[in-house]
Parts: C-alpha cells; structure tokens; sequence
C-alpha cells in the first residue's frame, strides 16, 4: 500500500491499481487479493465459510422472530445488547446439534439436549437483574398444569426501585417451533401490587394452553411503576426490570 501523491487524489481502479481513501488519506494498492461472491460461493477452500454463514443466517432468522414473541415483555424496556446476546446464544445451543452435518446444524435440535437447554434456561434475558432476584424468592413451575406457584411470599423482598409505587408480575408460556418458527404465547393475568400490600402466596397460570408444535418456555418477569395523578407510568430503568425462563418443556 502506498500514498498517492498529486494535486487531484485519484478512486478507482486503473492499470491494475485500486487507489481508494483509507482513514481519509488517498492510497494505492495491487488489485486483486481477497475473496469475491463468486469464489465464496464456489471456491472449495471456502467451504468452511459457507458453512458457518448458512448456520448464521438461520440463527439470525430464528432470533428475529423469537424477539417478536417476547415484545410483550420487553414494554417500556429497550436493551440495545439483547440483539449480539441473543445471537451468540443461539449459535452457542446450535453447537449442541451432533446429528446434522456442518453448515445444517439447528437451534432446535440443539435443544433436544440438556445442555442445549440449560444454555437457554441460563440466558440472562435481562442482564442487570434477575427474575427470581427482582422478586426476592424462586417459586415452582410444574410442567403438566403449566402454572407457577409462590408461596410465603414477602414484600420486602421485593426490590423496588426508588422511584416505584407498584410492581407488577408478568408469566407466561411461549410455544416456539424452533423449525417453522411458529410461535405463541399464553399470558397468565398480571399480578400488581404496591410496597404496602402484597399477596402472601400466589399461582399463576395462562388462561389458555399454547397450541400447536414446538417447545413450550415458561417466562416470568417482574416490572415497576411510579403512580403519578392517579396513572401508572412504567418505569425503563434497567435496574427495575427483570425477565428470565422458568421452565422448559418439550411437547
């Protein structure tokens, strides 16, 4: 690579020299080195990468959709490193995929396994706080009735932000196909409270089962709220939000 030097910098490629800006310095360079479309997609030292972008775009594919079917919870909240998180947890579960060849492995027969599971049943949803943190207590998810049953619940375990007036808890079990990437998700009614008063023990259970093929993922999540004149604002304090997987159940 060499500096231009001339009274009008050159762009382009002329007589087998690309000359192009590089940090705002006009350069020069030989054509040719690197990798085109073409080769990429043809050349057999680029197997490897073919593989690995086939399984990427898929990933990327199944991220999407598994972010829409979780907006319900994400109300009022924006986490700008959920996207590269998320994606490096699916390429992560994918490993777990020993039966498909290189370049076909699946998210979901990665969690056909118990690792592959544990992977996604340990993802931090919501880095800053934890569910059962938010909450101060781990409740028991039962996998035939789908409910998610607390008891000797205290208030003042509740970590409230300083600003809260009430906290809500979110439940719900998301059906996601992890092939067709058909999803749906049963919401159980919110649970709110105020730091004054909550409920001693409580059962939350969707009001209706998630129908259809896939993998049913129980989701709770805790949220707070500043009462002002008589409305609820949701507060997008990071510190005040908490969205983690309960359970997992294959169908």
């Amino acid at each position: 690579m060499a500096k231009q030097k001339g009274i009008f910098p050159l762009s382009g490629s002329i007589g087998g020299v690309n000359f192009y800006f590089l940090k705002g310095e006009p350069v020069a360079r030989a054509a040719g080195g690197g990798f085109n479309g073409k080769q990429i997609r043809n050349s057999p030292k680029m197997v490897r990468v073919r593989e690995n972008m086939s399984e990427f775009g898929w990933c990327s594919t199944l991220k999407k959709e598994l972010r829409l079917a979780l907006l319900p919870f994400y109300t009022a909240h924006n986490d700008p490193t959920l996207h590269g998180r998320m994606m490096r947890l699916l390429q992560a579960v994918k490993t777990h995929d020993t039966v498909s060849a290189r370049g076909q492995r699946r998210v979901g027969m990665g969690m056909q396994t118990e690792a592959g599971r544990q992977l996604f049943a340990d993802f931090a949803f919501s880095p800053k706080r934890r569910f059962a943190e938010l909450l101060g207590t781990a409740g028991m998810f039962d996998a035939d009735s789908l409910a998610y049953a607390v008891s000797g619940f205290s208030v003042a375990s509740v970590q409230f932000p300083a600003a809260a007036t009430h906290a809500e808890v979110l439940y719900g079990v998301l059906r996601f196909d992890f092939e067709s990437l058909d999803h749906s998700l049963a919401m159980a009614p919110a649970l709110l409270f105020t730091a004054a008063a909550a409920p001693g023990e409580f059962v939350l259970v969707p009001e209706t089962l998630p129908e259809g093929n896939g993998t049913r993922i129980a989701f709770g999540c805790v949220r707070f709220y500043q009462e002002v004149n008589g409305n609820k604002v949701a507060l997008g304090d990071v510190n005040g939000f908490g969205l983690g997987v309960l359970g997992i159940v294959d169908l």
